[in-house]
């Protein structure tokens, strides 16, 4: 069972408004993306109706990175979800687009990192549920000291890697310029500048980005050789959990799903790249509940937001999906959550400007054409080119 410390606050802390005389009866969409996150909302839902019983629900499972764009052809549609949840990242676009509403709640009890997640031109918008980053899970059983190195993960290959049994060292989706992004900026690599918001600094073929992506581009050579086509998600989550791969990255979202599957794993800062001095940096992100522009409902599903975010339902949350409440009172102490938060020393929070949306498409199509044999300088050339076209 996890230890969670809680620091007991005072009931004032919680959002009033979710306590308020019950509303007017009305019916709230709810997005959000299934497995352990689906798990939590369903019982937010629950626990909600208690306090006010006027309020139904529907549950539609919408993935959070898929929300953003479904919301701005559904939403004018009429047919959006009144709260759904999406990464930080995606900010810049709803903001700009005006696809949801401003948060007006009190922020005091969240973290500094959750609360600029949660905004955008100096407005709160988000309702942070989870901070995170993704780091290196490890199978206890077979590695049961984790390698500091890629140099130590290449060792170990040596003796593991069977090609015919789908044995291999290490595995992650290699065409996600998310998980990618280590190599990315393993060197130095800066993403839209120091701060993260100069879209002429995107550094995409600048020297330290070559030679990550070459050292990317060795890995499939030497230890890796599976077709990017088929190291999707699915092969690396089912392969851990069958022991075939003893090491992955991953991040809190998977922790729930492989404490299920029965495997004695560990998480540990990501591998330095050959010759550099320090764990390479990840991306870390705030996942946010927000509240939709087009609700006929406005009120009453900023205080199921409000709701989501206190304290109480976020602890169960935690007890449930693994990922770390982005909260001042709450403090996890698990194994598995303090491997991700030593991985998110070194962790850059993703840009939330719009052109993040090139990054995305023109870094992906990179890293799967270098994965599979193409020239590294003349792919992240192609993906500079579409971010300096991009507007």
């Amino acid at each position: 069972m996890k230890k969670i410390v809680l620091v007991l606050m005072a009931l004032a802390l919680v959002a009033g408004s979710v306590f308020a005389a019950p509303s007017k009866k009305v019916t709230l969409k709810v997005w959000e993306s299934q497995g352990p996150e689906e798990k939590f909302i369903k019982q937010a839902i629950k626990d909600y109706r208690k306090v006010d019983r006027n309020v139904k629900f529907i549950y539609e499972p919408v993935g959070s990175v898929d929300a953003d764009g479904k919301i701005m052809l559904d939403g004018p549609a009429g047919v959006g979800a009144d709260v759904f949840v999406v990464p930080h990242d995606h900010m810049g676009s709803l903001v700009i687009g005006g696809h949801i509403l401003e948060n007006t709640m009190d922020m005091s009890a969240f973290v500094p990192a959750a609360v600029i997640g949660a905004s955008y031109g100096g407005k709160v918008y988000g309702y942070p549920l989870a901070v995170e980053t993704y780091a290196l899970f490890y199978n206890k059983d077979i590695i049961p000291n984790p390698p500091k190195t890629w140099e130590e993960v290449f060792e170990f290959a040596k003796t593991w890697t069977d090609k015919s049994k789908n044995k291999y060292a290490i595995a992650w989706p290699v065409t996600d310029a998310y998980y990618d992004f280590l190599f990315y900026a393993g060197y130095g690599a800066q993403l839209f500048g120091p701060n993260g918001d100069d879209r002429h600094q995107h550094n995409l073929n600048s020297p330290e980005a070559v030679k990550g992506v070459q050292f990317f581009q060795q890995v499939r050579k030497q230890i890796l050789d599976v077709p990017s086509g088929d190291m999707t998600g699915d092969f690396v989550k089912s392969s851990f959990q069958e022991g075939t791969i003893p090491m992955v990255l991953g991040g809190p979202w998977d922790i729930a799903v492989y404490k299920e599957a029965g495997v004695n794993f560990g998480i540990t800062t990501l591998p330095i790249l050959p010759g550099a001095k320090d764990v390479p940096a990840s991306f870390s992100g705030v996942r946010l509940a927000v509240v939709s522009a087009y609700s006929e409902n406005p009120e009453q599903a900023k205080k199921f937001a409000e709701f989501l975010v206190s304290r109480e339902e976020l602890v169960k949350r935690f007890d449930i999906t693994g990922q770390i409440p982005p909260r001042k009172d709450i403090t996890v102490e698990d194994e598995w959550s303090q491997g991700i938060l030593a991985q998110s020393q070194y962790a850059i929070p993703m840009p939330k400007i719009t052109q993040i949306g090139t990054y995305w498409s023109a870094m992906g199509a990179a890293f799967a054409n270098v994965w599979d044999g193409a020239d590294p300088v003349d792919e992240l050339n192609k993906a500079a080119a579409a971010m300096e076209a991009a507007r």
